[in-house]
Order: structure tokens, then C-alpha cells, then sequence
């Protein structure tokens, strides 16, 4: 079987309301994902390929001395996360390209990657993630489940299952632990900077 296309594998902005969609609530609730980063109140956060910024502004609301820094490369997206975010004193909306945030070395301690591991396959996403991770710090990668189809999400020649998760992520130099939950149609992984 073939790659996907970066085409095949990159969310259509014409989609965006998908992600604001009431029932998302219902198979991938923003608490379980704010809950899954473990926050104590003071950290930056990277939301990596935020979207229309839902989830930034769950994280945000659980920041009350942090700060959220939300990252997509979608033009659209941008435009409409800058719109959504605009209220949030915590919250900062930035365009990236190639993967490149312009953020210094080991200065986040979280980096949040929701239903995007799929669209960067064959990218350098996951080494800028690793990168801006603080020693201490870990990235919460949640994504569909190939190992789970359903009507829902990406076609499963896309998607990660666990195992081809933990070894993309083990490429890009970040040692990854899959994290129990209850998602009907998601896997989670916390990863480290394995050096």
C-alpha cells in the first residue's frame, strides 16, 4: 500500500465546523484531553495544529497563570483560531510553516497534538515538538485509531495505530507511553524527549 498524499492526510478547512461540532463532545470531550495533560495552573502549552482553537481555550481556562501558544499551518484555520481566541488573555494564535514555531528551545512543558498525527506523517512535526519541550515536559499525542474504525474521522489507511505511533515517535527522538482512557475511537500516548 502506497503513502497517503499530504492531500489525503491534511484536515480540509471547509470541514472546520466538524470541529466545534456538538456530539465531538460526546466521543472526545475537551476535560478528558485538558485532564490528560496534567496541569498544575502555571505552564506553557503548545496546542500543534490548534484549528478552530476549542481545545486551546479548555487548556487556557485550567491556566489561570500559564499561557496557551496555538499553532496551525491552514491559513483558514488560522484566521478563524485568531477569531476564537481573541478574548483569551492567555491564549496567543500563530500561523507556522514548515513546521517551524517561533518559540526558543526546551521552553514548553506540554505540547498537545489532538487528531493530528495523521496529517504529519513523513513531516519533521514531531522533532519541532521535541524540540520545544522543557526537560521535564511531555507531548500528549491523541489520535484516531486504526486499530478502531469507524464512520467517524480520517479513512483508516491514515491513521496510527499504537504501535506505529510509539515508533514514529521513537524516530523523532521522543520515547512514547500509550495512556489509558476511554475514548471510543482515540489512542493517547505521553512522549519525552528520549536524549
Amino acid at each position: 500500500m502506497s503513502e497517503p498524499s499530504r492531500e489525503e492526510r491534511k484536515f480540509d478547512p471547509a470541514r472546520a465546523p466538524l470541529l466545534d461540532a456538538p456530539e465531538r463532545e460526546s466521543y472526545l470531550p475537551d476535560a478528558t484531553l485538558v485532564d490528560l495533560l496534567e496541569l498544575s495552573g502555571g505552564e506553557t502549552v503548545v496546542d500543534y495544529g490548534a484549528g478552530t482553537g476549542r481545545v486551546a481555550l479548555a487548556v487556557a481556562a485550567r491556566l489561570p497563570q500559564g499561557r496557551v501558544v496555538a499553532v496551525d499551518e491552514s491559513p483558514e484555520m488560522v484566521e478563524l483560531l485568531r477569531g476564537r481566541v481573541a478574548d483569551a488573555g492567555n491564549v496567543e494564535a500563530l500561523a507556522i510553516e514548515e513546521n517551524a514555531v517561533p518559540l526558543a528551545d526546551a521552553s514548553v512543558d506540554r505540547v498537545l497534538a489532538v487528531n493530528l498525527l495523521h496529517e504529519i506523517r513523513g513531516e519533521t512535526a514531531l522533532e519541532e515538538m521535541r524540540r520545544l519541550l522543557a526537560a521535564d515536559g511531555f507531548v500528549l499525542i491523541v489520535d484516531w485509531d486504526r486499530d478502531r474504525p469507524g464512520e467517524r474521522g480520517p479513512p483508516a489507511k491514515i491513521r496510527y495505530g499504537v504501535e506505529d505511533a510509539v515508533a514514529a515517535c521513537a524516530d523523532a527522538g521522543l520515547a512514547a507511553e500509550p495512556v489509558a482512557t476511554e475514548l471510543p475511537h482515540h489512542f493517547a500516548l505521553r512522549a519525552r524527549s528520549a536524549g
